[in-house]
């Protein structure tokens, strides 16, 4: 590969991603074999990026591979400490975080073996999430607090997932169309900073990293397309196990990313790919969920009738229908999606509040607020979404003009993603379909890569500027205020441990039983009630945890 950039991208993109595709593919095998959680995971998920870089650096670059090698893995290794420190910064102060996905890694950690061991049984009520879900994020970042012994900071397989497809993005896109950088650049940006990713990172949600790994599917299917090689078919299918793993949705989004490929490589009659993707894309699947996804799909399926149980099968559990406005239950799954997307962006509710129509590029009071939270329901790729919607339409319309072939292969990508929208019935909700982001970038990028004289560059440099924008003001307003809440936390915290020093605090964690292990971080001796009875309580800032504080 000529191309430097895009070398030391790919080869470090793919060094970020076995590392995390491994933190929980090696486990989740070993489970198989009554082996639990170890601390020596961690060490074998890097000794497996490792290799990857080894054999990446020789495959994309023949002369100087071991220069290619150092520079990648040390990279990599500047990236993991900046992810697992920033990370630490900020607690997880989401209601799913603090439920049941850190009460499930804390008991990962502790040695349950979810395929031999009895199911998992807490008070909070949570424990039908714990035991039915699929638990990609969780075993990965097991594996990060069994070695470190540090909850927060392992958070940061959301920040390496946004790296690697980054990075992936970027080489793709070079290797389309090479000395393009700034441009690809710009847009393998906005591919990787997702708004769901964004108001996610920070927390233990699956949908933003669900939103990166299929990036980098998709970066990887693109580098498939333009060069073969064995190895990129094994980290695409290694990125298709995880995200199956992450969340049972996955398994349509994986699945229709696939065929799409698999299509593309037969209308450009690259045949011998084709079957090769094929075989190792079908044995993967097949791996994701009868070994490596054993434990949900194949469990669920013996035990309650249905792989995707609580979500389908006897006794279904709706988990959207009690939070959908109002009016989006009376329309169809497209008017529900024009309906969120061209709406005021707000938070996630049980008040059922019907959606409020308004202006493109404009911002409305209380919609930037409403960014702070990672479950951001109506309108939640940003408050400019559904500007950036129209002005897709003029840059495909242009290009068109230009290239009509071009354009009927940006329609058909786009296809591809759409279907994979549509599949989920609550596409309105934009973390349950992270990949609707995609479409206006790969707009931005057809009108990058054709030359143009005056209105096509105006016009795709305009809708960059407007995503460019939109994504700041997402990533300024989410980090703001998850700043001002932790720092509330923390005072709030040491207050705590100040009074515990006489003696234990009264302590009632309603649904966040995980809060016990950040009490114990600071040092804080408490005994648990079920229900406080004291004039003088305090409760921690989005935490779902009281105390009493002695008077």
């Amino acid at each position: 590969m000529r191309n430097r950039l895009a070398a030391f991208s790919i080869v470090t993109g793919l060094t970020l991603l076995m590392f995390t595709t491994g933190a929980m593919i090696i486990p989740s095998l070993l489970f198989l074999l009554n082996i639990p959680l170890l601390p020596l995971h961690v060490w074998l998920a890097a000794a497996a990026a490792v290799w990857t870089a080894g054999l990446a650096a020789r495959t994309v670059q023949v002369e100087r591979p071991a220069r290619l090698f150092a520079w990648a893995v040390g990279a990599s290794c500047v990236f993991f400490a900046a992810c697992f420190f920033l990370s630490g910064v900020f607690y997880d102060l989401s209601y799913d975080g603090q439920a049941y996905h850190q009460e499930t890694i804390l008991h990962l950690a502790d040695g349950w073996n979810p395929v031999y061991d009895e199911p998992l049984n807490v008070p909070t009520g949570h424990s039908i999430w714990m035991n039915h879900y699929a638990r990609a994020s969780e075993l990965a970042a097991a594996v990060l607090f069994k070695a470190t012994g540090l909850i927060e900071h392992s958070k940061a397989i959301n920040l390496l997932a946004i790296a690697a497809s980054f990075l992936l993005s970027l080489a793709a896109l070079l290797t389309l169309k090479p000395g393009h950088a700034v441009k690809a650049g710009v847009a393998a940006l906005l591919l990787a900073m997702n708004p769901v990713s964004v108001y996610q990172a920070f927390s233990y949600y699956v949908d933003g990293l669900l939103s990166s790994m299929l990036v980098c599917m998709i970066a990887l299917g693109c580098l498939i397309f333009a060069r073969p090689g064995w190895l990129l078919l094994t980290a695409y299918t290694s990125a298709m196990v995880f995200a199956v793993n992450i969340k049972f949705t996955a398994l349509a989004y994986a699945g229709v990313i696939t065929i799409g490929l698999l299509v593309a490589l037969y209308m450009s009659e690259q045949f011998g790919r084709l079957k090769q993707l094929f075989k190792i894309a079908a044995a993967g699947g097949l791996a994701a969920v009868l070994l490596v996804g054993y434990n949900p799909y194949v469990t669920n399926t013996i035990t309650k009738g249905h792989p995707f149980y609580p979500l389908a099968g006897q006794d279904a559990i709706d988990v959207v229908k009690n939070f959908t406005p109002r009016n989006l239950e009376r329309m169809n799954r497209l008017e529900t999606i024009a309906a969120s997307y061209f709406a005021v962006t707000t938070g996630n509710s049980s008040e059922k509040l019907p959606t409020q129509t308004k202006l493109p590029f404009t911002v409305q009071p209380g919609e930037l607020t409403a960014l702070g939270d990672p479950d951001v329901a109506v309108s939640g790729f940003g408050p400019w979404f559904s500007g950036m919607l129209l002005l897709s339409l003029v840059v495909l319309a242009l290009a068109f003009r230009k290239s009509p072939g071009a354009a009927m292969a940006a329609i058909g990508v786009m296809a591809v993603l759409a279907v994979s929208v549509l599949v989920n019935p609550a596409a309105w909700w934009a973390r349950y379909v992270p990949q609707l982001w995609l479409v206006p970038v790969i707009c931005l990028w057809l009108g990058f890569s054709l030359q143009g004289r005056r209105l096509l560059p105006a016009a795709s440099w305009l809708l960059a500027t407007v995503m460019l924008v939109n994504t700041a003001m997402v990533t300024g307003t989410y980090a703001y205020h998850q700043w001002d809440w932790n720092q509330k936390l923390r005072a709030q915290l040491a207050e705590v441990k100040g009074a515990s020093e006489e003696k234990p605090v009264p302590a009632e964690f309603t649904y966040s039983w995980s809060n016990r292990e950040r009490f114990e971080e600071w040092g804080i001796a408490f005994q648990e009630q079920q229900e406080l009875s004291c004039d003088d309580k305090l409760t921690l800032t989005k935490s779902g945890t009281s105390v009493c504080m002695p008077r």
